[in-house]
């Protein structure tokens, strides 16, 4: 429109212009006051108005509206809001609107909510009517799990179904398609198996508890087909509580199992000790266990149980290792032993049912077997101590003054040799006399020097044992020999039967003198003082071997003469031995001493006819 106004119309067009802008219906635009023509052009913002709410479920609602109309060529925006605040999802809220006339707003509780969209342009802005919307079915804010059994066994699959459900747990339906959980509350076996719950894939693959496991839900809820998408396996006996995670959806409450073991499949031992000592009980216990190491707690009642391991003592204690019976008794290592067991475990108690007694030290191990429930063998060690000296011969008939080989043992009293025993020991050996030459029997020490019975013998045990010692018995007969260190000794005397030796001397035997004293011994050589003049010295000859022990059976043509430096000699000229029996001259010889003055005479048997045995000699004084 184009009109020509007067001047003085001018403030009165302006004051139009103001109010038609205060009331804004109408924008007039002038460039300058003053006669002459103007061009006005008056519009507005048009109201936008919402068309569409459409609450869906799992907490959305989908928007439309139409679009505003602007003054101007600039783009009209918009915003949402929600019950008055921002809204969520793909709707702008008011610090930042946008050239769109639709959204979906997210995230929205459950509930009635009223919506309203404010068209802007520039400072301009015009509010739609609002629009209500109500939403049935939430967002999901949590999983529920449900289980085939709330009492599987172990290793048993066991189907879940999980549901993904809004705050008032109602499924959300719209919850769908592969979704990655990570599951919790259930522990490893004993033996170190994991539990798992099966993925999607098309095998099925078991994926351990704590691991990224992928799931197919439909309709808010996952469900097992052909092993997979949720077979869940437990190798744990005992409660767990199984809880389902998706970023901040979790299972609030958790799936309560309660997972009992399975049949029983190999045993545990345990023993009190280690390192029992021999003769003293030791008591086990067994426990039954399935394959994944629960105790198996329906093994019950009483079983016959083969222990193994433990050898026997050594000879001649030769005593077997046993476990004692429920009853009591004492079963040798190696027989059907009853045992009772309570939920999967038997325990000794006192000297029943398990109390395992070994007999032979050392390095031993103990196994439990019951058909084909076993375990592998637990180790122990045995443990002893010196209660004995064992002196072991080479020869307990030895010939007189022979060498006769012999080592020493520290033992047990069930003759296990105590390797503990060692270093060097003063043994003192007893029992053997000597010889009637006065040969001592001797043991050789460590120096291999021989050392008289009765005197301490230094010996050298290695392991509980010394070297080869080299004992000689003089004296022909039955003898005993024993040994000792002070605290232990031979628990009883070593019985020897001596046999004299080769025939090698002559002797003399059952000396009589009329005055003096005879020394000892008066065999082999034989000092007699004191005699006095025309004192008289009468004795029998007799063949010894060479420490003086009478020889017998000599045979036929032996006979010896006594002769003497000083005084006279009757009956010497010629003595006879018989060819059996004790070789001792059938007749006697009597020495005279001289009738006056001072004497030392040596008296002398020799031989006369026959074997030539080294000479015997008896010196006389008055």
């Amino acid at each position: 429109m184009k009109r020509r106004f007067p001047s003085g119309f001018t403030g009165a067009l302006l004051g139009v212009a103001l109010i038609a802008a205060i009331a804004g219906s109408a924008l007039a635009y002038f460039t300058s006051a003053g006669l002459g023509s103007a061009e006005a052009k008056v519009s507005k913002l048009t109201t936008p108005a919402i068309t569409a709410a459409t609450a869906a479920v799992g907490g959305t609602v989908s928007l439309t509206w139409s679009a505003a109309t602007a003054p101007g060529s600039e783009a009209v925006k918009y915003y949402v809001t929600r019950d008055g605040e921002d809204p969520g999802g793909t709707c702008a809220a008011p610090a930042v609107p946008a050239a769109t006339t639709s959204c979906k707003d997210s995230e929205v509780p459950v509930g009635e909510h009223t919506y309203r969209v404010t068209a802007v342009w520039r400072s301009w802005s015009a509010p739609s009517a609002t629009s209500a919307a109500t939403v049935k079915i939430g967002v999901p804010t949590h999983f529920t799990i449900t289980a085939a059994t709330t009492t599987p066994a172990v290793s048993a699959a066991n189907n879940l179904t999980i549901a993904a459900k809004d705050e008032n747990e109602t499924t959300v339906t719209s919850y769908t398609g592969s979704h990655t959980l990570v599951f919790s509350g259930a522990s490893s076996s004993p033996s170190g198996t994991a539990p798992t719950v099966s993925n999607n894939v098309s095998s099925g693959s078991p994926i351990a508890f704590g691991a990224n496991t992928a799931l197919t839900f439909t309709n808010g809820v996952t469900s097992v087909s052909s092993a997979k998408n949720g077979v869940l396996k437990i190798y744990k006996a005992g409660p767990a509580d199984i809880v389902a995670t998706e970023g901040t959806l979790t299972t609030t409450t958790p799936l309560e199992l309660d997972v009992s073991p399975g049949s029983a499949t190999k045993y545990t031992l345990e023993v009190q000790t280690a390192t029992p000592a021999v003769g003293a009980p030791d008591d086990l216990t067994i426990t039954a266990l399935d394959a994944y190491g629960n105790t198996a707690t329906a093994y019950t009642g009483s079983h016959n149980i083969v222990f193994s391991g433990p050898a026997a003592s050594p000879s001649p204690s030769s005593k077997a290792a046993t476990v004692s019976d429920s009853g009591g008794n004492d079963v040798p290592i190696g027989t059907a032993t009853p045992i009772v067991f309570s939920a999967g475990v038997a325990a000794a108690a006192g000297d029943k049912n398990g109390e395992l007694v070994v007999y032979k030290s050392g390095a031993t191990t103990i196994k439990a077997t019951e058909g084909s429930i076993t375990h592998t063998a637990v180790a122990l060690t045995v443990a002893t101590a010196a209660t004995k000296l064992v002196l072991t011969p080479a020869t307990t008939t030895p010939v007189a003054a022979a060498s006769n080989n012999i080592t020493l043992s520290a033992k047990d009293n069930y003759e296990n040799t105590v390797t503990s025993y060692a270093g060097s020991k003063s043994i003192v050996f007893s029992g053997a006399e000597a010889s009637p030459s006065g040969a001592a029997a001797t043991v050789t020490n460590s120096a291999g020097t021989a050392i008289n019975f009765g005197s301490a013998t230094v010996l050298t045990f290695t392991s509980g044992v010394t070297a080869t010692r080299v004992l000689k018995l003089n004296k022909a007969g039955a003898t005993g020999v024993s040994a000792t260190d002070g605290t232990i000794s031979t628990a009883a005397a070593v019985a020897f039967t001596v046999s004299a030796g080769s025939a090698a001397r002559w002797g003399l035997a059952a000396v009589t003198v009329s005055a003096g004293v005879v020394g000892s011994p008066c065999l082999l050589t034989c000092a007699i003082t004191g005699l006095g003049n025309s004192g008289t010295v009468s004795a029998n000859l007799v063949v010894t071997d060479s420490v003086g022990n009478t020889v017998s059976a000599i045979g036929s043509g032996h006979t010896a003469k006594v002769t003497a430096t000083g005084g006279t000699v009757t009956g010497g000229t010629s003595l006879a031995f018989p060819a059996t029996g004790p070789a001792i001259s059938s007749t006697r010889f009597t020495y005279t001493a001289p009738p006056s003055g001072s004497f030392s005479n040596t008296i002398t048997a020799a031989v006369l006819a026959g074997t030539a045995y080294t000479s015997a000699t008896a010196t006389t004084s008055r």
